[in-house]
């Protein structure tokens, strides 16, 4: 029963989570290649070869209890070359656990272990049945000719049928306890049936096994899938506390038309799942058409449990570590309390509100109380007394018991105050109990300022001393190792100095000392420059100038209708290099000259085709040759390269052959694109 009780406010978010705990949630684990399909329905194996997977009930089944379950199995669509069925499998491993793949079906390898096999694949060594079979085997073996079978395997369905045909097959499993009767039936034909102690000749007693199914696939593959109901397992007495409601529950009709019996505390006695609000234990009964069209006839029993009030609480004040105990052992089933315990006999010690929820039975009821503390109070004042100039200390206080009143000596009352400058701290704090001061002091380190100046160079083969101006009391650590305050150099890197003050205020800088060497130019030919043309030169030179002609200063230069020398100087802070070279200014053309015949005889007279240049500064060139049929039988971008007057190695005919040519060369000192097309006549 629900009922909120004064200042439980805080145990709302608690007591709403437990009261919307779904009835039927059921929940299953997907292992190896299987994976869940959504609507409880999962993949064992996909159309792959060596899949397996195995999906297990999260909770143990009860083999001292009967159990009815209804699934649907679904083999894939692959006949001939499908393979290799599904087990329905009870084991004592975990709900983890997976077996081996192949024509095992992913039973092999649990010992101990019940089976049902549901093979649709012939292995003839295993004794299976040409056609697609049912039988019950134990720990993993699905050889019938071992003494692992239990039960011969039999055709799926009568006459034989085909079982990889895609669709869902319905199948029903029942177990009566009482008589140890197995019942297998497949899409409502009674296939398998057994008696045989399960519990006692597999598990050694055990009546609490894991269950689910397992299915691989070897050189040969189906989709192979297992859809189940939420509620697959749902006990046939169910209890409510009076004054409140549940869900009833039968399993999937074919008509969807059920007659519950007696028409008494129900919201619809036919449906499915009808809600009832009985006041008094009762007995239901429940007429359906299951999925194979029978009349099927389930009991039900609902017990009552009479609500309680819960008010074993107060709110309590606690003085000087002494706590509140209950003891519920005589009073209640159970006990949980917002801290997650579940102990009935309990002492609280620390402040704060606290929650409970109470049952007797399926009922219960929620209680709330708050325990207060007081002592004497205690001032904890913690944060660094020494801090760096510039910087500031947080300083903290911890006030116990809380509902103390505290001040700074100024009259601040915060918690945590922040402090830039040398100081003396009074901090007084006051209760019912006692009223308390203490001092604090807290002192500021003035640091100099630390500069390495501006990253350098150093000259190879020199020596460069780096360092800042003298500091007082202070302590030296290059990141070279050295401890003094200025070092000597003569390798290039990069240098750290870290400077500090009684340990605890620190500045460092960091310097970057490049290696320079003295420039050195590379030597540049001299140059045919065309009129009008432009031509820039570059000499990179970071660390420096570079110097054109003792005027123009600039990495790059451009040359544009210039006769006659030219000088370069570079230099940087280790020195120099110049050179000089020539520049000829002349007038720039480009053309091709083509032949309108060649003889191709091996004379050693006009044997080749090719252009004759007349391009001083020809950039790019492509020749191609085709035949009256516009086929490409030569092409070259070498322009020393000639067609020999063959075709892949064989000597092409006399006659008319086509060509194109394109280049790129400097006319009139502009770079420009030209092309040109013709003839010519081979002739042997």
């Amino acid at each position: 029963m629900l009922v909120f009780k004064k200042n439980q406010l805080l145990f709302l978010s608690f007591l709403m989570l437990m009261s919307l705990k779904t009835i039927y949630g059921q929940s299953y684990f997907a292992n190896g290649n299987a994976r869940a399909l959504g609507g409880n329905c999962y993949q064992l194996t996909g159309a792959l070869d060596w899949q397996l997977g195995s999906v297990w009930y999260a909770d143990p089944i009860d083999l001292s209890k009967d159990f009815d379950l209804e699934f649907y199995l679904n083999f894939g669509d692959k006949d001939d070359t499908g393979a290799d069925g599904i087990v329905f499998v009870m084991q004592d491993v975990s709900n983890k656990a997976i077996g081996k793949a192949g024509g095992g079906l992913g039973f092999e390898g649990f010992l101990p272990s019940f089976g049902i096999e549901f093979d649709d694949f012939n292995n003839l060594d295993k004794g299976d049945l040409v056609s697609d079979h049912i039988a019950i085997l134990k720990n993993g073996s699905v050889d019938h000719n071992s003494s692992n079978s239990i039960s011969a395997p039999v055709p799926a369905l009568p006459g034989a049928v085909n079982i990889e045909d895609g669709q869902d097959h319905l199948v029903r499993i029942v177990w009566i306890e009482n008589t140890k009767e197995l019942q297998v039936w497949f899409d409502c034909n009674l296939r398998q049936q057994i008696t045989y102690d399960i519990q006692k000749n597999i598990f050694n007693g055990d009546n609490l096994v894991y269950w689910g199914f397992t299915s691989s696939t070897g050189g040969l593959n189906n989709r192979q899938t297992v859809c189940l109901r939420d509620d697959i397992l749902v006990d046939d007495t169910m209890t409510l506390c009076k004054g409140e409601s549940i869900l009833l529950n039968a399993r999937d009709s074919k008509d969807d038309q059920y007659t519950w019996t007696p028409n008494l505390y129900l919201n619809d006695n036919s449906i499915r799942t009808p809600s009832c609000s009985t006041t008094q234990p009762i007995t239901y009964y429940v007429e359906y058409k299951d999925l194979c069209d029978n009349v099927f006839k389930d009991t039900l029993h609902v017990e009552v449990d009479e609500p309680f009030n819960l008010d074993d609480a107060k709110d309590t004040l606690l003085c000087n570590g002494l706590g509140y105990s209950f003891d519920f052992t005589l009073n209640y089933d159970s006990i949980r309390w917002n801290s997650g315990s579940r102990s009935k006999k309990i002492t609280w010690f620390t402040e704060g509100e606290y929650s409970l929820r109470a049952w007797q039975g399926v009922c219960y009821d929620d209680d709330t109380f708050n325990i207060t503390t007081s002592v004497s109070p205690v001032i904890t004042i913690t944060g660094d007394s020494v801090f760096c100039q510039g910087d500031s200390t947080l300083i903290n206080l911890e006030i116990i018991p809380s509902d103390a009143v505290y001040y700074w000596e100024d009259g601040l009352s915060s918690l945590s105050r922040y402090f830039s400058s040398s100081d003396d701290i009074l901090v007084v704090a006051k209760n019912g109990c006692d009223s308390v001061s203490q001092n604090y002091s807290t002192r500021e380190i003035i640091l100099e300022e630390l500069s390495l100046g501006n990253d350098t160079f150093l000259c190879m083969g020199d020596t460069l001393t780096i360092g800042p101006k003298s500091l007082n009391s202070v302590d030296y650590a290059w990141s070279t190792g050295s401890s003094l305050s200025r070092i000597d150099l003569t390798e290039a890197g990069t240098y750290t100095l870290e400077i500090s003050k009684e340990n605890k205020c620190y500045d460092s800088d960091t310097i970057l000392v490049s290696d320079l060497e003295v420039p050195l130019l590379d030597n540049i030919d001299d140059i045919l420059l065309c009129k009008s043309e432009k031509i820039e030169l570059s000499i990179p030179n970071s660390n420096g100038q570079v110097i054109w002609n003792n005027q123009e200063i600039g990495e790059s230069y451009i040359l544009e209708n210039i006769d006659g020398k030219v000088d370069v100087k570079m230099t940087n802070l280790c020195g120099e290099d110049s050179l000089s070279f020539d520049v000829s200014l002349i007038d720039c053309y480009c053309n091709l000259f083509y032949p309108n015949a060649f003889t191709p005889n091996d004379d050693n007279l006009n044997d080749f085709f090719r252009p004759t240049p007349d391009c001083p500064k020809l950039f790019e060139f492509k020749l191609q040759v085709y035949n009256r049929w516009g086929e490409l039988i030569f092409e070259t971008t070498d322009i020393n390269e000639s067609w020999d007057g063959t075709y892949q190695n064989k000597r092409c005919q006399d006659g008319v052959y086509f060509w194109t040519s394109n280049w790129k060369g400097v006319l009139n000192g502009i770079s420009q694109v030209q092309s040109s097309k013709g003839v010519v006549h081979l002739m042997r």
